[in-house]
Parts: structure tokens; C-alpha cells; sequence
């Protein structure tokens, strides 16, 4: 049978590092089979065992609540029996407030029973934590973030709320405590390795910006004299009175309904507005000039009756865009000649009246991809972040910020340098002068028609940027592999594939004798030669003569500023 012997009312803190020990003596004459130890918390969840295992029935063997410490002490003397806290899931600050003396049969004498503890202190965080906030309490610690500053200096230890304490606990072990280095500088190295390749992998994945409602929409107001600070009537979202009423489905408008109200058959002004649009981008000009302005202030359609018939039929295809641009494209109109007679000088000089085909200055991200495209150059990749070709050294730093992320141009290598223009990289206070020169905008804000000039600079831009001379070499380098070919047959498939036309008997003539100055030319000056050949990034082919090369590189560059091949039309 179990004897337990209960002391009531003790109750003590579980120290780091506790060892538990007891003096007890077994009778020889009578020997139990088993002495426990057991310990009580939230309940008798703790227990040491010496002798026969599972002879005293409480709690779970070989767990905390069962745990064969040794062999049965020797009967006739007194024993020490010893069992570290941590054994018994017995652990720091843990309250005890009663412990048991239990023995399965038999006689046995038990002394009192003691809780011992090693500290190191500097390993203690229980007692390095009440250290630190005595030594801190009442003062202004520079090194804490202001709330916490405020709280140490403001408020005694038992003053602050759990909240409070542990934050600043939280706090001070990651940044004060030393001991806790031992524990967690492993984990962090391991989680700072974790938290790098898991950056190197987000930023393989394009991200975009998304849009979500709020929960509640945020109240708008008529600025009185456009001051911010001056809020006049409140407007609710609606759409101007003088279209057709907006359809909801919910009690406040969503952006779904916007796009159900845009795409409405009685709306009279998307479809429009849109084959407005398409018919600037292939006309240079909009059947509304003002296509920014379809208002009282914008100029009136040239051909009112083209402009609905064109609408509705845009409409009706289902918004079908490809088959808007191949109904513009393949008309009689697009098609024309551009040929400008004295005739149409006279009744249709700015061709609002359509009396020939459209011709106008390409835009200046048309002109960089044609060529680049034509010379074998140009990236086919969609998608990603924004790339840095060629441009000026030191471009950006004379407008930029001190401590701006892009004071300093650095251009990027490889496939990049030959990316679409779309993907440019644009700093607001200096876009590129290969865009700008072509009167590109600056893309600040949406940009419904675009100037056009004719500047000399431009001329200048096509025959020496790197970008270009690097194109017009290996547009060159296709021309001198081509199996079998003559000059003749060369300058022919440099017009062709450029400006899908063959050279007339004048250009051709002109343009053998301008390869010959330039063959006798770098002959002559090789070391020129190879200096103009090696422009860019990418190598010219060893394999080529460089003399030849840059040769036939001059003549690719000339073929490359045709007017044809920067003026639509």
C-alpha cells in the first residue's frame, strides 16, 4: 500500500537551474519497493520515483509525472536523494505551494527537503531583467524608442501594465541581454539567411499595385476657391448631369458600375473618344484635333458622320480593337499617296480633308525599336522592371538629390541595353535625350497629343548615339555574312529589309561611291576603324575585316537615317 504524507502551506518559487535533494532512511528490517517525490502546481503533475518502477500507480511512467530517478537507497543509513527541477518539468518561476513524501510499503524516515540553485548571473535573464530596471528605472535612455524611453523614465517597474512589461522585456532581451546571444544568434543567422534568399525570390516575381475599396467611402467636398482647406458643399459620386444617370446595384456606386455606365450603349462620348484615338495614332491627327478636348472648348470632328459611323461599328464588334485597326488600315484613305501636289497646297494644306495619306515624324519610341529591330538588336521579352540603356555619363546627378536613389546614372548591361522603349526607366527631372529630342513626353501626366518637330539635334542623335551606331554595325555584320553577295547585292538588301523598297539607280550609284571613300578611309586608318566598330557594349565579329566593317557600319548608318525610316508615310 502507498503512504503519502502531505505538507500543506509550503510553497516556493522554482529557481534556473533547481535541484531538488531530500535525506531519508529506510528501515532495513522493513523495506518499501518504491519512495517518491511528488510536487504540486496547477495539480500533482510532478513526481521522482526510486525503486520498483510503477509501483506506486500515480501519474504517467517515464513522463513528468512518473519519473524513475535510480535504484532503491541503501536501507540502514541516511541517503541523500537528488532530482534536477527541469527533469520533472519543474520550471523557472514556476510556483510550487505543496510537495508529498510517498513509499509503497515499509518504514522510512524523511528529512526536510531542500530547492538549490547555481546562478551565473550573467545567464540568469530573471535576474539580469531586475537588475536592469533598477539600474534604469527614473532614467532618460537615449537608445529606446520614445515610448518606451517615457515608460522607463516615467513609471516604477510595478507600476507598468503587462502590456508594458512585455514590450520593453520583449525589447531588452533581443538588445540588452547577453545571455540571450547563446540562444538566438543561431536562429537569427538562420532566419536572416531565410528572410535573404526569400528576397532574392521576390524580386524574380514582377509585382504590380493593386486597388480595394475602403470600408467606408470617404466624404468629398466642393474646395471653395480650390483651397484644401476650405471644404464647401458635400458631393456624393455621381456622374455629370448632362450624360445619361448612372445605374447602381448597391446603395453606393461602385467602380463596376462606372465601367457598366462607360461601356453603355446610350453613353455618347467612349466610343468616340476612342476611335478618335486610333485615328490620330495612324493619321497623325484626329478626325477631332482636340482629341484632349471633346467639349464646348475642342474643335468640332472634320467628318461627323465617319466619326458615329466608325463608333458604332467599334461598339457593336464587341470593343473588338484589332478589328478597328484593320478596318483603318486597310481603307482607301490610309492607303492614299502622301505625295504633296500644289493642288492639295492649296485646298487641304494641314489635310483635315484627307486629300492624301498621312505622313509625319515617327514617335521617338517607334523610331529607337525599328531600328534596333532591324538590325537584329531588339529584346523580344515582355514584362519586368523598368531597364537603364545608354545614355550620358553623369546625366542625372546635376538635378538630383542628395541622398536620392537616383542621383547617380548606372546603366545596365546585357539584354537590357536593347529592351523596348517602353521599358525605359524614366527620372522625371531628366528623361532621356533620346526620347526628349524626339519630343517624347516626360510621362509626368498623360499626354493626348504629342508635338512634333524637326531639329537638327535630331539628325544628330540618329548618326552618333552609341545606341545607334551600335545598331548600324551589326545591321552591317548581317550585310557581310549574307552567302555570296556583292556590294550591289548588299546595298539592295539594306534598302529592302529597312524601307521595303529597292534603291533607285541614283541611291545606289551614290551610295557605292560613298562605301569606296570610306573603305580607302579606314584602310588607311585602321586603329579609327576599329574604334568606330568597337561602340557599345556587344563585340564586333572577329571574324570580319574591321576596315570592311566599319565600312559597310557608315553605309548601315546611313541607310538607318532614311526618311523613311523616321517619317511614317
Amino acid at each position: 500500500m502507498a503512504q503519502d504524507f502531505f505538507s500543506g502551506g509550503a510553497s516556493f518559487e522554482v529557481p534556473a537551474n533547481g535541484v531538488i535533494s531530500v535525506q531519508c532512511f529506510i528501515d532495513p528490517a522493513n523495506p518499501p519497493s518504491a519512495v517518491m517525490l511528488q510536487f504540486h502546481t496547477a495539480g500533482w503533475n510532478h513526481r521522482a520515483t526510486w525503486g520498483e518502477e510503477g509501483a506506486i500507480p500515480f501519474g504517467k511512467v517515464r513522463t513528468p509525472e512518473n519519473v524513475k530517478v535510480g535504484a532503491l537507497p541503501e536501507a540502514g543509513k541516511w541517503v541523500k536523494l537528488q532530482v534536477n527541477a527541469e527533469r520533472l518539468a519543474l520550471k523557472p518561476g514556476m510556483k510550487v505551494n505543496g510537495f508529498a513524501f510517498t513509499q509503497y510499503g515499509g518504514t522510512v524516515t524523511w528529512d526536510r527537503l531542500a530547492m538549490n540553485s547555481r546562478v551565473e548571473p550573467a545567464k540568469d535573464p530573471q535576474w539580469s531583467w531586475k537588475v536592469w530596471t533598477k539600474n534604469n528605472q527614473g532614467k532618460a535612455l537615449s537608445f529606446l524608442e520614445t515610448e518606451l524611453r517615457n515608460l522607463v523614465r516615467g513609471k516604477k517597474p510595478e507600476e507598468w501594465s503587462a502590456e508594458e512589461t512585455a514590450r520593453l522585456k520583449a525589447w531588452w532581451f533581443e538588445n540588452e541581454y547577453q545571455g540571450a546571444r547563446e540562444i538566438v544568434d543561431g536562429p537569427r543567422a538562420e532566419k536572416l539567411a531565410l528572410e535573404a534568399k526569400k528576397k532574392a525570390l521576390e524580386e524574380t516575381i514582377p509585382a504590380t499595385f493593386v486597388m480595394a475599396d475602403l470600408p467606408e467611402p470617404r466624404e468629398s467636398f466642393v474646395m471653395e476657391r480650390g483651397l484644401y482647406d476650405k471644404p464647401g458643399e458635400k458631393v456624393a459620386r455621381t456622374t455629370p448631369a448632362a450624360f445619361p444617370p448612372l445605374k447602381t446595384k448597391a446603395p453606393q456606386p461602385t467602380r463596376l458600375d462606372l465601367a457598366d455606365w462607360l461601356l453603355a450603349p446610350e453613353h455618347p462620348l467612349t466610343a468616340r473618344v476612342t476611335v478618335n484615338r486610333f485615328w490620330q495614332q495612324f493619321f497623325g491627327t484626329g478626325i477631332v484635333k482636340t482629341s484632349n478636348d471633346f467639349g464646348s472648348q475642342g474643335e468640332p470632328p472634320s467628318h461627323p458622320e465617319l466619326l458615329d459611323w466608325l463608333a458604332v461599328t467599334f461598339r457593336e464588334s464587341g470593343w473588338d480593337m484589332k478589328a478597328l485597326v484593320r478596318l483603318i488600315v486597310n481603307s482607301h484613305t490610309y492607303r492614299q499617296s502622301t505625295r504633296f501636289t500644289p493642288e492639295s497646297a492649296v485646298k487641304d494644306p494641314q489635310n483635315r480633308l484627307l486629300a492624301r495619306g498621312p505622313r509625319f515624324r515617327a514617335d521617338a519610341e517607334v523610331i529607337r525599336d525599328s531600328i534596333l529591330y532591324i538590325s537584329g538588336l531588339l529584346s523580344p521579352k515582355v514584362g519586368g522592371k523598368g531597364v537603364r540603356p545608354y545614355q550620358p555619363e553623369n546625366i542625372w546627378e546635376p538635378v538630383a538629390f542628395g541622398g536620392s536613389n537616383t542621383r547617380f546614372y548606372v546603366q545596365d548591361k546585357g539584354e537590357s541595353l536593347y529592351r523596348r522603349s517602353l521599358y525605359t526607366f524614366y527620372k522625371r527631372t531628366a528623361p532621356p535625350p533620346a526620347m526628349t529630342n524626339f519630343d517624347a513626353p516626360n510621362r509626368e501626366s498623360a499626354c493626348l497629343i504629342r508635338e512634333r518637330s524637326n531639329t537638327p539635334l535630331q539628325a544628330l542623335n540618329l548618326m552618333n548615339d552609341v545606341q545607334y551606331v551600335e545598331a548600324a554595325r551589326h545591321f552591317a555584320q548581317q550585310l557581310l555574312k549574307i552567302p555570296g553577295s556583292t556590294d550591289d547585292s548588299r546595298i539592295t538588301h539594306a534598302f529592302r529589309f529597312a524601307t521595303c523598297r529597292h534603291p533607285t539607280a541614283e541611291e545606289a550609284e551614290l551610295i557605292r561611291q560613298t562605301l569606296e571613300q570610306h573603305r580607302a578611309a579606314y584602310r588607311a586608318r585602321v586603329e579609327d576603324a576599329k574604334q568606330l566598330i568597337s561602340q557599345g557594349e556587344s563585340k564586333p565579329d572577329d571574324s570580319l575585316d574591321p576596315a570592311e566593317l566599319a565600312a559597310w557600319t557608315m553605309i548601315a548608318n546611313l541607310v538607318l537615317n532614311l526618311d523613311e525610316l523616321v517619317t511614317k508615310g
